[in-house]
């Protein structure tokens, strides 16, 4: 009896351990089956929006809905033709239940069921939230009132083929795709899992509506509320597993999972009393043998009782060898009462000491193996060869854990003499078997895989399935250094569970041991490495040190001398000082000497030049032929002569230093059309053709406008002399890294290639050019060039040959980007009759401007014809202050001819008086005159209020400094501020 109880009991336990580890293994495989459906159904849901926004998409489609709706002679052939096509579309996939284009009235214009054609729908949110939001629309599951099914639908509004279409009035209409849900999603959810009599997946809305017909229920989609216990936690975007009463009142398990995409809820259930029958069977047919064994040992215990004493010695027997070690003994079971029970659970004693003894050594093996090397690769390779036979798993791999990059690196393999088919070096965190122990640092196994698993071995020429799947976490303490995946042909013995966890713990230790003693071996190597090189610098400093030492003992000889050389090199510096100071003296008194002396010839040439230049105008009568030429002749001596002043006087500034430049970021086609202004009148006297192509307010360069258009002048000027009668000459400009590259090519009559260097030197002209004498010169205008350009931080050169003509290229900095110093337009506060304001006025008269001595007609009429203020009018009147009276004879002479009335002074006095009593609208302000100057003219006029504007230009010779132009545009400013 003690006997039948005590195998009632283990009856008993073994039950609960089995019933406990099929709820296990029936969690995870539903957990697995709704992650993989959760899956698909989202999978399947994106392929169905990517299918439908193509189709509205593809061209050939909007051609055929613009055709149908259009209800011509061509829509029916159009909507023939699109039918057709959606047709075999829903052919060749087999899931669309019907593909329709439906107007904004509802009327369905063409169809892949003919029946459909030219009927009306209602005009509901599959039609007016497309429109509306020209997004994509999907409609829940709903009751098809043309087919009156169960079924799904999704719609895009297809735009009408328009330029410009974007809103609801330009979509031609709605392309929807239904979906019969019994016919496509209904498979989609039982044609991969059995899950047996009882269980089934259950696809519900967010309504808690079924959408798949129940099992057992038919006709239940649709018309079924499901209000068991996963059905209300799923709607709430839950998941999880759960154990209660399903919705037929009997017991179930069931995983449900959430779809966000389109708020479904998912749920794999099966009920228990399927699930656990057979061990319920099992555990009756136990009790029933257990009741006949008593029955029998009553009847026959008196005849059994002879037979005892030979089954226990055999048991002794096999006491006595499991006591010394063996396990493989066995107790041979003749009958089958309590002797033979006894015998049995001797056995499986035998057995489990045995597996207890066997897993020991593994665990020693392993740790042997762990402890035989610290190098991680050879010891994870040991481990794991170790683990894989000792527990009989055909593949392995065992991956660490990198958590700044998120991944799980593999480091060993086992696969005797076979390969993985599709091995793995890392897996990404959150995906795999292998991720999940990591979350959870637990043993996960998986013994149903489905047929397209990754896990597949080529074993023998053919790919094996694996039976079983384990992933063991490596630990040290709480921290997860990584994961070791094993993969095994039989079922997983869930005893084995233990001891992998175990081991998995001692790989933990292992790993964390051997990557600290790497790390402190690579910090040992780094200091023993510091030791050697401090040793060595210990070394040198040593050496240095008595080197030190005997260098200090030179040096202070040295020092010794160097003082006594000292006090002679003051008194040596100090008479390079006095000297410094007598030259830098000379040298002022040299430039003033060059500044008065160029005044004092640049008056009388200023004459000469401008009355010539007003008799070659004809404005005081007609010239003969004879004097004309002479008079010309006049003029260019003059200009020659002006210009070789300029030039000794900039030579000599550049010699000492003296040229300032005022840099800032401006446009180089402003001066450069002012040059060309310049010699304009030149170049129509020997029919030459100036072009420019450097577009306007396209380059910014960094550099002083005023020297800017000397060197422009300079090579114009250049080109000009050297370049026959009907020549062209063009200026043009390219950008290159951080410099602009300004180019002055002319067809004249060369320089030869000995002579591109010499050029650019003072007094010195082109072999060609000097030994024919017939064009006039210094050889100045280049040399001057270059030294100007190169104070700008550019460079020039020149490529030519005798007779192929000449190009000058030299750079300047690109401004792009750069702050630099850019003169602020004054704000107007002039009251335009016409404007009410200067807003948007383009008028110049807010900034002074310069025309420099001697004036040169075009320049001087461009000027005055630049200002676009309408105050003008039609005869503006000028006010000339000069003390020169040929400056002020010429203006008069050129302009008054032109409509401008003339008023002039000569002196500041005067011009402040007539200005403050006849209110001028343009003055021409000479700064250099006795007694009141220029300056002192400006600031008298400008405590006056000028209603209607003044525009100023200052004419002078002198070469301004930045100091005095700035507080000239200052003093132009306060004109515009009252």
């Amino acid at each position: 009896m003690a006997l039948l109880l005590l195998g009632a009991k283990n009856l008993y336990l073994s039950y609960w351990q089995e019933i406990n580890r099929s709820n296990e293994q029936i969690t995870n495989n539903f957990t697995i089956i709704a992650d993989i459906l959760k899956n698909d159904i989202t999978r399947w849901l994106n392929n169905r929006e990517n299918e439908i926004l193509v189709m509205a998409q593809n061209p050939l489609v909007k051609e055929f809905v613009d055709k149908v709706t259009e209800e011509n002679n061509n829509s029916g052939q159009a909507a023939g033709d699109l039918e057709r096509y959606w047709k075999e579309l829903s052919a060749q996939y087999g899931i669309y239940d019907e593909i329709y284009f439906v107007n904004k009235s509802g009327r369905i214009l063409a169809s892949s069921n003919s029946n459909r054609k030219n009927s009306y729908r209602p005009v509901d949110d599959i039609i007016n939230v497309p429109l509306r939001t020209g997004g994509m629309y999907f409609q829940d599951a709903y009751l098809s009132p043309s087919t009156e099914k169960p079924c799904i639908a999704l719609s895009v509004p297809v735009a009408a083929d328009k330029p410009g279409a974007t809103d609801a009035s330009e979509y031609a209409g709605v392309l929807v795709y239904r979906i019969d849900i019994g016919s496509v999603i209904q498979p989609l959810l039982e044609s991969r899992f059995n899950l047996g009599n009882t269980g089934e997946v259950i696809l519900i809305a967010n309504n808690r509506t079924v959408i798949s017909d129940l099992r057992g229920m038919p006709g239940s989609a649709l018309n079924y509320i499901l209000d068991s216990e996963p059905a209300l936690r799923v709607v709430r975007g839950e998941e999880g597993f759960w154990r209660g009463t399903g919705y037929n009142n009997r017991e179930m398990i069931a995983v449900y999972r959430h779809i966000p995409k389109v708020r479904w809820g998912l749920i794999v259930r099966q009920e228990t009393s399927e699930i656990f029958g057979p061990l319920k069977v099992q555990l009756y047919k136990s009790l029933m043998t257990n009741l006949l064994v008593v029955l029998l040992v009553l009847g026959l215990f008196y005849g059994l009782l002879s037979k005892v004493i030979s089954p226990v010695t055999d048991m002794a027997g096999v006491a006595k060898a499991i006591s010394s070690g063996d396990f493989h003994k066995r107790v041979k079971i003749r009958t089958n009462d309590e002797i033979g029970v006894l015998g049995q659970a001797l056995n499986t004693m035998s057995d489990e000491l045995g597996h207890h003894f066997t897993m020991q050594k593994c665990e020693q093996n392993v740790l042997k193996a762990l402890v035989s090397t610290l190098e991680i690769e050879k010891m994870l390779e040991k481990g794991l060869d170790t683990v894989c036979r000792s527990f009989v798993f055909r593949v392995g791999a065992i991956f660490l854990l990198d958590m700044e990059k998120g991944v799980l690196n593999c480091k060993a393999l086992y696969c005797p003499d076979q390969h993985l088919m599709e091995q793995r070096e890392a897996i990404k965190l959150g995906e795999g078997l292998e991720s999940l122990s990591v979350r959870t640092r637990q043993v996960q196994v998986i013994t149903d895989l489905p047929e397209d698993t990754c896990y597949t071995v080529n074993w023998l020429g053919g790919n094996i399935m694996p039976v079983s799947i384990v992933a063991v976490p490596l630990l040290f303490g709480t921290e997860v250094m990584g994961v070791m995946s094993l993969a095994s042909l039989h079922r997983f013995d869930e005893r084995f569970t233990r001891e992998l966890k175990i081991i998995g713990a001692l790989m933990g230790v292992a790993i964390n041991n051997a990557l600290s003693y790497k790390r402190t071996h690579d910090l040992s190597s780094r200091l023993q490495h510091a030791n050697e090189l401090l040793a060595q610098q210990n070394e040198e400093l040593t050496t240095q040190s008595e080197e030190l030492a005997s260098q200090s003992e030179e040096l202070q000889t040295q020092t010794e001398e160097l003082q006594a050389q000292a006090g002679e090199l003051r008194n040596v510096t100090q008479q390079l000082k006095d000297k410094n100071k007598e030259l830098e003296r000379l040298g002022e008194n040299k430039t003033k000497y060059f500044a008065a002396l160029s005044h004092e010839l640049r008056a009388p040439l200023n004459a000469v030049i401008s009355f010539s230049d007003v008799l070659l105008d004809k404005v005081v009568g007609g010239l003969t032929r004879q004097q004309e030429k002479y008079i010309r002749e006049i003029y260019n001596s003059g200009q020659h002569l002006l210009n070789l002043i300029n030039d000794l006087l900039d030579l000599s500034k550049l010699e000492i230093g003296k040229i300032e430049l005022n840099l800032k970021k401006i446009d180089p086609s402003i001066p450069l059309e002012e040059a060309i202004s310049i010699v304009s009148a030149e170049a129509a006297q020997k029919n030459l053709q100036v072009t420019s192509m450097v577009a306007p307010d396209y380059y910014s360069v960094y550099a002083d406008p005023v020297r800017l258009k000397q060197i422009f002048l300079n090579l114009l000027s250049n080109a000009l002399k050297f370049t026959p009668q009907g020549g062209r000459i063009a200026v043009g400009a390219r950008e290159n890294k951080k410099y602009l590259h300004l180019w002055v090519s002319d067809t004249g009559i060369g320089i030869p290639g000995d002579c591109h260097e010499s050029i650019f030197e003072e007094f010195n002209q082109a072999g060609n050019v000097a030994s024919a004498g017939v064009y006039p010169g210094t050889g100045l205008g280049l040399a001057i060039t270059r030294r100007m350009i190169q104070m700008h931080g550019g460079s020039i050169s020149v490529e030519s040959e005798p007779g192929q003509g000449a190009t000058f290229t030299f750079t300047l900095p690109l401004a792009n980007g750069e702050d630099s110093f850019v003169p602020a337009r004054s704000e107007c506060k002039i009251q335009c009759p016409q404007q009410g304001n200067c807003a948007g006025c383009d008028c110049p008269r807010t900034a002074a401007a310069y025309l420099p001595k001697p004036l040169v007609k075009p320049v001087l009429i461009n000027s005055l014809e630049s200002i676009g203020c309408r105050w003008l009018g039609g005869n503006p009147t000028v006010l000339v202050v000069d003390d020169d009276s040929s400056v002020r004879d010429y203006v008069a002479g050129i302009l008054e001819p032109r409509g401008y009335k003339i008023l002039t002074a000569e002196n500041g006095r005067k011009g402040i008086e007539l200005a403050l009593k006849e209110e001028p609208d343009i003055l021409i302000l000479d700064i250099s005159m006795p007694g009141v100057d220029g300056f002192r003219v400006l600031e008298e006029i400008g405590k006056h209020c000028w209603e209607r504007g003044l525009s100023v230009f200052i004419c002078t010779s002198r070469d301004l400094s930045i100091k005095e132009k700035h507080y000239l545009e200052t003093l132009v400013k306060k004109l515009y501020q009252k």
